[in-house]
């Protein structure tokens, strides 16, 4: 059964939500990316809170984030459109064995920075600190400083021993208040959705008959109040890359001439390779030539 997507509120507490499932999606990319238990990990969960994050946005946009962390983790980039659309990369993708601790895997400092775009043009764009050693509680942050936003993600992910489908299960919530939320109530519901039980409820079979119900219910136990819930089916996601031959080209053209000279000299063909798909791109010396002599 394909990943699914559903974005909507509780309609009389005013509190925005996206659920989604994407266990298939996050599992071509892990495979793509050869990573380990750890970095699989990361990668999965920071592609679906992309995911999440991007079912928001208006048609057509982007939402594409990048983590910097002076640790073992160097940097995680993910790419979502409102479409369902998600590529993504994490370096190093190999981290089991280089940190004891998350401290030494996140490091002490580092950076988000998320910007949304349309058709290559970026609409908006901010940073904000990350400190909290977990990749997604970092993207949740950012929206709760930067954009004024409370907001509360979380993402689980849960594995199995067979490489060709190394990812069991992979879903996750991102909650957002509204203008007239009442933010004590947000913070019982974000309580609760850090909650061993809604945690538990999160590692279950996604694909359930009532299981959105059930976790959405959950997520308001013990808050005194119930919610009408009024909800939409968002677009499927999947990973898929944008890139192509012109695109890579247009890198090419950017390549400092003592480099274009080094290349020359080697005399052998170009071979540049994408970073989010892995897919290899063969550029001949007489296409580069052609390339750097185009006029502007």
């Amino acid at each position: 059964m394909p990943d699914l997507l559903y974005k909507g509120h509780f309609k009389n507490i005013d509190i925005a939500f996206t659920y989604a499932v994407t266990t298939e999606t996050v599992n071509a990319s892990v495979i793509t990316h050869n990573c380990d238990p750890i970095a699989a990990h990361i990668l999965s969960r920071s592609l679906t809170a992309g995911l999440l994050a991007a079912a928001l946005l208006p048609e057509k946009q982007r939402l594409n984030a990048c983590w910097k962390y002076d640790g073992t983790l160097r940097t995680i980039v993910v790419d979502a459109g409102s479409d369902g659309t998600v590529r993504g990369f994490v370096s190093p993708s190999q981290l089991d064995n280089t940190a004891t601790n998350l401290e030494e895997l996140y490091g002490k400092t580092g950076t988000i920075q998320i910007f949304t775009s349309k058709k290559g043009k970026i609409l908006n764009s901010g940073t904000s600190e990350t400190a909290l050693h977990d990749a997604i509680k970092d993207f949740a942050f950012f929206y709760c400083m930067s954009n004024q936003i409370e907001t509360e993600m979380t993402v689980m992910v849960g594995f199995t021993p067979d490489p060709k489908h190394p990812v069991k299960l992979c879903q996750g919530w991102m909650l957002q208040a509204l203008p007239n939320t009442d933010l004590e109530l947000f913070t019982k519901i974000r309580n609760r959705m850090n909650s061993e039980e809604f945690r538990n409820l999160m590692t279950k079979n996604s694909l359930a008959d009532g299981h959105f119900e059930e976790l959405a219910n959950s997520l308001l136990h013990g808050t005194g109040t119930t919610a009408e819930i009024k909800m939409d089916w968002g677009p499927t996601p999947n990973f898929k890359c944008t890139c192509t031959q012109e695109k890579i080209a247009t890198i090419i053209k950017t390549i400092p001439i003592p480099e274009r000279i080094d290349i020359v000299n080697k005399n052998n063909d170009l071979v540049i390779k994408c970073q989010f798909c892995n897919t290899p791109y063969t550029i001949t010396l007489d296409e580069c030539s052609k390339l750097w002599n185009e006029k502007k």
